[in-house]
């Protein structure tokens, strides 16, 4: 009796994982993205009738023995890495508040000049990242003007019964050492997981063995999950999650003087979320709500040094505190055999305070200054957007419309030609219509426009804060930014082969650029928000992928994974239209391209080897700050990569892999930041699973 049990099961379990969009266990489907129709065989590249996408498995992310979510993101065509550890995160030259990042189908915001940069996200303990292209603001908010990225955590029905997983991985360049541990328990209805992960590092080193000052980091997380599915309709998940940060700093000479150091003694964050989904499969096919809650706190000491003397002159000690919580709710509806609609409301409530004291050690004194307490916005809307299949499935149209209210406040008074804190009120629409053709079996046609608005906030109007080139200071006259965006797309495949193929231009009014601050009288490279009246942002991305199985032996598989990506952006203040010459863009990545040839071999029904090599290439850009000084150049560079791995699928799992990274241990300086990336470095990490 107890052996069929545990066959029973075992099945289930099985089919749990095989078909989870019967299980209702993918969390991530909260967000209903999108109906995938090609699939790649490779675990890189995801074709969709609508949208160009990029899935990152959770092989992928343990096969680039990855530090931070921007490490694995930067494989995607249009995602550019600026830094090391704490990015920004930018898709198709449009990245902070115009890119909604979200885990589990919850909206991820931060106290950053770049929004969210995933320092707070332990990546092992995820299933797969998603990176959908295109204007889906409509549906998923203001946020969404270029795109959506969603980390869907692993599901803890693997199997019935307790199981859990360990991992350790180590860094040659600065000594990275990283641990995690997983135990979850779960039956037929019931799952609860707990996760935990400490990482550490030292200064890393610059091509050729240069130290890189400053730049040590550590932190710790923790997540608590609980999550309950009493029949095949209803889905419950609970978490909460736990990330002490720090200390960390910015690298010595980031904004272009080394009189200044930059770090962070606590970066800390805890986020909690309830979601619900009802599926019953009727007129009404599913109703989803979810609420968030995330609280974090993150304290800055940015130090200026004597030039002559080197002595520590004057500190700011900057304690950010924000806060922000909010819902989404969206039902789906059939109408009919051909029809669906989708209506909902999503919104957010964002409050940031950052006190500040300054010292001034040669005067001996402290000014205390209460900078932007209780300042912050509160955002919501409400959409709908139905879509229409034709009877042979072929042709898809959709169209959608969206309302939104926005309410920034300044907070405290610090002007004191003012006796309140200043308040905006901003309604906007956004709209949306697209179009997908199927022209040859598995090779689709796609067309998008949408009419999108983002509303400035409080961090980018009242606060201070660093990016990864220089200190950024709020400008509080900012006016809301409004755009016409297009997106056209030709992908499919044929036998081995997949393809994605997409064009894409933003036309944007009041455009908010982060523009250099000449005459700020701070010291180094200073930034402040601006508005420009007209911009524009085009670009192309081409995606390949390949899967040779059966390679001279029925053992064998041979991947390959392309990408090819030009993006150009111009301001076009003063000029006589849209397609008339301007000036560049600050924030525009140059020409780049990413190639991957991976071999697998299976040795037996239990055992698994992989080589593979790679090769990442980033053109020469004139870059536009410091305004009026002729800029200064990023350099083309070129760096060679390596990995190899062993897995045992047999009783007790396990595997072994190892990374190598920058071969050449070139010396060169990523796109947007003045200080160089990480020299050569070789990286091995080590799983098990009980």
């Amino acid at each position: 009796m107890y052996s069929k049990l545990t066959l029973l099961l075992t099945c289930i379990a099985c089919c749990r994982v095989l078909y989870p969009q019967t299980a209702g266990r993918s969390l991530s489907d909260t967000l209903q993205l999108q109906e995938v129709t090609v699939v790649a065989e490779t675990p890189r590249l995801t074709l969709t009738e609508s949208y160009s996408q990029t899935t990152i498995d959770e092989t992928v992310i343990e096969e680039k023995v990855a530090t931070a979510l921007i490490d694995i993101l930067e494989q995607v065509p249009g995602i550019t890495k600026r830094g090391e550890y704490h990015s920004p995160v930018a898709l198709r030259g449009l990245g902070g508040k115009r890119l909604l990042i979200t885990k589990d189908g919850n909206r991820r915001m931060g106290n950053f000049s770049g929004s969210f940069m995933g320092q707070s996200v332990n990546i092992y303990d995820l299933a797969k990242v998603e990176v959908i292209k295109g204007p889906a603001s409509v549906k998923y908010g203001p946020g969404a003007i270029t795109g959506i990225i969603n980390m869907e955590s692993k599901t803890p029905f693997l199997r019935p019964g307790w199981h859990g997983r360990a991992l350790m991985s180590y860094g040659s360049n600065n000594r990275e050492k990283n641990t995690l541990g997983n135990i979850t328990w779960a039956n037929l209805d019931h799952a609860v997981s707990v996760s935990a992960r400490y990482r550490d590092a030292g200064d890393f080193c610059y091509g050729k063995n240069v130290p890189a000052e400053n730049s040590a980091f550590s932190d710790r997380d923790i997540r608590v999950a609980y999550t309950y599915e009493g029949n095949r309709s209803l889905l419950i998940n609970a978490e909460s999650e736990l990330h002490a940060g720090g200390p960390w700093g910015r690298p010595l000479g980031f904004n272009g003087t080394r009189f200044m150091r930059m770090y962070n003694r606590h970066d800390d964050t805890w986020h909690t979320s309830l979601t619900g989904r009802w599926t019953p499969e009727m007129q009404l096919k599913s109703l989803e709500l979810s609420v968030y809650c995330d609280r974090e706190y993150r304290q800055q000491l940015k130090d200026s040094y004597d030039a002559g003397s080197s002595l520590l002159s004057y500190r700011e000690d900057v304690r950010y505190n924000n806060y922000y919580g909010g819902w989404r709710g969206i039902s789906v509806w059939n109408l009919s055999r051909n029809w669906e609609l989708n209506a909902g409301t999503d919104g957010v409530y964002y409050r940031i305070e950052s006190p500040t004291d300054y010292v001034d050690y040669f005067l001996s004194s402290t000014v205390h200054n209460r900078i932007s307490k209780n300042a912050g916005v509160f955002l919501a809307g409400v959409f709908t957007e139905t879509e229409y299949r034709s009877p042979d499935g072929k042709l898809k149209i959709r169209l959608g419309l969206r309302a939104d209210y926005s309410r920034i406040n300044e907070g405290d008074v610090h002007d004191t030609t003012l006796v309140a804190g200043r308040k905006s009120d901003v309604r906007a629409w956004n709209g949306t219509s697209g179009i997908v053709y199927e022209i040859l079996p598995r090779v689709f046609a796609s067309f998008q426009v949408a009419r999108s608005c983002r509303m400035p906030d409080a961090s980018e109007m009242f606060i201070i804060t660093s990016g990864s080139d220089g200190v950024i200071y709020g400008n509080s006259a900012l006016l809301p930014e409004y755009g016409l965006n297009f997106d056209a797309g030709l992908r499919g495949g044929y036998g081995f082969l997949n393809f994605d193929f997409s064009l894409f231009a933003n036309f944007l009014h009041n455009f908010i650029s982060l523009e250099y601050w000449r005459n700020s009288g701070h010291k180094g490279i200073n930034y402040t928000y601006l508005n420009i009246d007209r911009s524009r942002i085009f670009g192309a991305e081409l995606s390949l992928s390949a899967n040779w199985a059966n390679l001279l032996s029925t053992r064998n598989r041979l991947i390959y994974n392309g990408t090819f990506v030009y993006t150009r952006g111009d301001k076009l203040t003063g000029a006589p239209g849209w397609f008339s010459g301007g000036a560049p863009l600050r924030t525009i990545p140059p020409f780049n391209f990413n190639q991957e040839l991976t071999f697998r071999r299976k040795i037996s029904s239990s055992q698994s080897v992989y080589m593979g090599a790679d090769v990442r290439y980033y053109a020469t850009q004139n870059r536009i700050a410091p305004s009026g000084d002729g800029g200064y150049v990023s350099p083309s560079y070129c760096l060679f990569g390596a990995s190899a791995g062993y897995s045992r699928r047999q009783n007790f799992n396990w595997d072994i892999r190892l990374k190598a990274d920058n071969l050449g241990d070139n010396k060169y300086r990523p796109f947007e930041t003045l200080i160089y990336g990480m020299g050569r470095n070789i990286k091995i990490l080590l799983t098990a699973n009980f």
